[in-house]
């Protein structure tokens, strides 16, 4: 059946029948894909990684490594396994249960942040700190944490605030503070559970035991110094190889250096200077008891006066320029 055209004369009714409503036409949909936006409840984009950041976590690491292990006088292996980007209400879920949250405020920085230990690092802590073996049984569900537990738990906190504070100096100074320790992560709201924190996990090793430390800091506390961790790497004086300083100190201490001594000066016309002749005397600006002035490299240094020695004529030092 061929198709049939309508004509214009067709067509304009058709127009005419739509724009005044006497031909029924189809609703047109929302586009697909399109959903509303709450611009109150707007993420913070964070961009890239952050190498500064992740020199100081390793540093972390490695302080609190040092410092446990001497403590424990065991062998403590502390890594800093991974750094995310989240929400605070996902942080919390990903919170082992039962664990210690300790809140603890991060001076200049505003707000407050989280370091986190799970039961099995304050269990296996106790068992070590009191001479077991590391290889007891023990079940952390259903309990909360004993004033002993407690005490541990508060010792190796300052003890990670330490590393802590040590790790962040050469990035920005900050003066960790200890607040309180709680269980239950409905008392640790340090921000909405949509605002954006950074956490960091690290996996601590005490002879056969595995362990986990996870620290949470708010997004909008170190805002006012993104630039300083996303900046590249800065080096420390931990880094500073002695050795090569030692040999540098050497070869600069033997670098020969000119040292002149400035008996005067006198400004004189071009006319008496071509008059010049075998004899004749030019006063200079300075008596002869006055002290001169001794440049290093031509760099003004020191001060003196004229005088003899051996033989020779010499400058005794009098002070600095």
């Amino acid at each position: 059946m061929a198709d049939e055209i309508l004509s214009q004369e067709e067509i304009d009714a058709l127009l005419r029948g739509i724009e005044e409503g006497e031909v029924e036409t189809e609703k047109a949909e929302a586009p697909s894909g399109v959903r509303s936006y709450d611009f109150t409840s707007q993420e913070k984009i964070v961009r890239g990684k952050m190498p500064s950041l992740d020199i100081i976590n390793e540093r972390l690491a490695r302080n609190f490594r040092i410092a446990l292990s001497a403590d424990l006088r065991k062998i403590v292996e502390v890594v800093n396994v991974n750094v995310n980007i989240t929400k605070f209400y996902d942080f919390l879920r990903s919170v082992p249960f039962p664990s210690s949250l300790n809140i603890i405020k991060l001076e200049p920085l505003r707000g407050f942040s989280l370091v986190v230990f799970d039961a099995p690092m304050i269990f296996t802590l106790v068992e070590f700190y009191f001479g077991g073996s590391g290889k007891g049984y023990y079940k952390p569900e259903g309990r909360e944490f004993t004033p002993i537990e407690q005490r541990i738990i508060n010792k190796v906190t300052m003890m990670f605030l330490e590393s802590m504070e040590e790790a962040w100096k050469p990035i920005f100074p900050v003066k960790p503070q200890y607040i309180r320790s709680e269980m239950n992560p409905q008392f640790v709201t340090i921000v909405t559970p949509v605002d954006v924190v950074i956490e960091v996990e690290f996996k601590l090793e005490i002879e056969t035991r595995e362990c986990k430390i996870m620290v949470c800091i708010p997004y909008s506390s170190v805002e006012p110094i993104k630039e300083k961790l996303y900046s590249a790497f800065l080096a420390d004086r931990d880094d500073i190889d002695l050795k090569w300083v030692s040999r540098l100190k050497v070869q600069l201490k033997e670098t020969p250096v000119q040292i002149e001594a400035v008996l005067g000066k006198a400004k004189i016309d071009f006319k008496t200077l071509i008059e010049l002749k075998v004899g004749d005397v030019i006063a200079l600006e300075k008596r002869v008891d006055e002290e001169m002035e001794v440049l290093v490299e031509g760099v003004k240094k020191f001060r003196g006066k004229l005088g003899t020695y051996k033989g020779s004529y010499a400058i005794k030092i009098s002070g600095e320029a």
